[in-house]
């Protein structure tokens, strides 16, 4: 008996280790009217000295982007990898956070317009490329979530996507929102470049070869009921605006 109530004990921990989100935060910079390259010199130097990238794990990834809502600004990602839990346990501020804010106050702010920050999480389940699976390039599909109640049924077609993914060879990572309105990012990252759109192939036909003959038709239907596109881009790394 007490071997039982051990291993139901274990069970519930390790359903609670592995039901943690991974998530990552993302904020786009609307820079003002020829400020570019004041901006680039006063964030290159105050992401360096603030937030090194220890190796790759912390600090800033900075991107341009170009086409959609955003052309022309620079998003970056950071805070990548944390638990909502890690968020609770935020370090509170401290004598060098109040020394980046005043920094970021007096050398960046003053060259943007507007930001527009959001919460990630990352969606394994949608996915066939890992969160800590990175590529320079990348193209960004924005889907606004527009069903209300169980979505089991859209959510239920959406895991069939990586298999697809898969057979045409692409590489996606599915995030979807906790912030602003619900959302779902879908990013193609592209290892090899844009070469890779070079290349037409046909999702739907992929789909058909998996799941049958009118299987993506079908599933189509289902799937335009829960969600529209709403924006897309193309990002492109920036290493001046990427921690060293």
């Amino acid at each position: 008996m007490k071997k039982i109530k051990i291993l139901v004990a274990l069970a519930f921990v390790s359903i609670a280790v592995f039901a943690q989100e991974t998530t990552m935060t993302t904020q786009f910079h609307k820079i003002k009217v020829g400020h570019s390259v004041a901006y680039t010199d006063a964030s290159e130097l105050f992401i360096n000295k603030f937030f090194p990238s220890n190796g790759g794990k912390d600090g800033f990834i900075g991107y341009n982007i170009t086409g959609g809502k955003h052309n022309g600004e620079k998003l970056y990602a950071y805070d990548r990898g944390r638990s909502f839990t890690d968020r609770d346990n935020s370090t509170p501020p401290t004598i060098d956070n109040i020394r980046w804010s005043d920094n970021w106050n007096t050398t960046v702010a003053p060259h943007v317009e507007s930001n527009e920050v959001d919460v990630l999480v990352y969606k394994a389940e949608f996915s066939n490329s890992k969160f800590e699976e990175r590529a320079d390039k990348a193209l960004v599909t924005e889907y606004t979530i527009k069903g209300i109640g169980n979505k089991k049924v859209f959510t239920d077609i959406l895991k069939k996507f990586p298999k697809v993914y898969d057979k045409l060879g692409w590489k996606i990572a599915v995030y979807t929102t906790t912030t602003g309105t619900d959302r779902l990012m879908s990013v193609r990252r592209l290892p090899n470049g844009w070469k890779e759109l070079d290349t037409t192939q046909d999702f739907a036909t992929a789909y058909d070869e998996l799941y049958g003959k009118g299987a993506f038709d079908r599933d189509a239907i289902v799937v335009s009921n829960w969600w529209t596109r709403t924006d897309r881009w193309m990002q492109t790394k920036n290493t001046r605006l990427t921690s060293k």
